[in-house]
């Protein structure tokens, strides 16, 4: 951070980064319960749309983390 305590915008960046990657990675989570449950009913169409939607989500998931991890390596938050 810059001396006068404000998030320099590459350190900004990286928290808005971090803040959606925590979020996918919840979405992705969220989806494997509901699949859970559809699979309790015995619902297979349920259970197939969110299993996809889990790991169309995984893979945002790994996207952002890649592109956190090259904000960070780029001196992003510190």
């Amino acid at each position: 951070m810059t001396d006068d305590r404000r998030p320099t915008e590459s350190e900004a960046e990286s928290r808005i980064m971090l803040a959606a990657l925590y979020r996918i990675l919840e979405d992705a989570r969220r989806y494997e319960e509901y699949a859970e449950v559809a699979q309790r009913a015995y619902d297979n169409e349920l259970v197939d749309f969110f299993g996809e939607l889990r790991e169309e989500t995984r893979g945002l998931a790994e996207r952002a983390g890649k592109l956190l991890a090259q904000r960070l390596a780029d001196g992003g938050v510190q």
